[in-house]
């Protein structure tokens, strides 16, 4: 082979390095760029979602507190209505308490009862709790007592003797102690608070703030609870919607 030849095939060597080189260096320039690329797509992916998981999580939690204000404001308008003036324990800005019977327990005595009894035959008494107060009523006179034994079908048992005569025939009915109060916490969030008969519990929680005020059969306002016609209780909320009001009136 001649030396002619041999330099032809050194320079072609050359090239083809040279270009497998820059072919290689081209393709790792690209697929820098391609990682970089993606990586900016999937960091602006993740934030889309990252956000979108938030409106929904906000949207849940919008939906839950609407459910429990609708539900709370329920039951808050069904026992408000059982209430009468006379029965009104507390009526201030910050609580309302009252005397109803919320369980709905009433039946009549069977047989006439004289002083000193313990037992009172009634129609039906199952179901009556034991601790609980309850009114026994005949034409011109009312007597309360607390139940020593949890009710059966046919007598409930006080624990102190009746003092009074009650014919056959007298009502008897569950009194229990209702009150709706504000709790405010250590973050300054107020809850509204429902309270039976001592049992506290949170009905609706995540407020700003709770207020009762009280209304007369002329429409004006009043603190004295035996005037007490109307109970208006206005929430402020930190979710949708922000404000809410009720309006209530009590029995004749």
């Amino acid at each position: 082979m001649n030396q002619g030849n041999v330099t032809t095939s050194e320079d072609q060597r050359r090239r083809f390095r040279s270009i497998e080189f820059d072919t290689c260096g081209v393709c790792l320039t690209e697929v820098m760029i391609s990682l970089t690329a993606g990586a900016i797509v999937f960091a602006a992916a993740l934030h889309a979602l990252n956000v979108a998981q938030a409106h929904v999580s906000k949207q849940q939690n919008d939906l839950r507190h609407q459910q429990d204000l609708r539900m709370g404001l329920e039951v808050f308008e069904q026992e408000i209505r059982l209430a009468v003036p006379d029965s009104i324990i507390s009526a201030t800005p910050d609580e309302f308490r009252f005397h109803a019977n919320i369980s709905g327990h009433r039946t009549v005595t069977t047989g006439a009862l004289m002083p000193g009894q313990l037992v009172i035959a009634v129609q039906d008494g199952s179901g009556w709790s034991e601790g609980k107060t309850v009114i026994i009523c005949g034409q011109q006179d009312c007597e309360a007592h607390r139940l020593s034994h949890s009710g059966q079908r046919y007598q409930l048992t006080v624990t102190e003797p009746v003092a009074l005569s009650f014919p056959a025939g007298a009502s008897v009915e569950v009194s229990n102690r209702v009150g709706y109060y504000t709790k405010r916490d250590e973050t300054g969030t107020v809850k509204l608070m429902r309270m039976v008969d001592g049992g506290a519990n949170t009905l609706i929680g995540n407020l700003e703030d709770v207020h009762f005020s009280y209304w007369d059969e002329h429409g004006h306002v009043t603190g004295q609870p035996s005037l007490v016609k109307r109970v208006v209780l206005k929430i402020d909320s930190n979710h949708h919607p922000h404000r809410m009001m009720r309006e209530v009136s009590l029995r004749s």
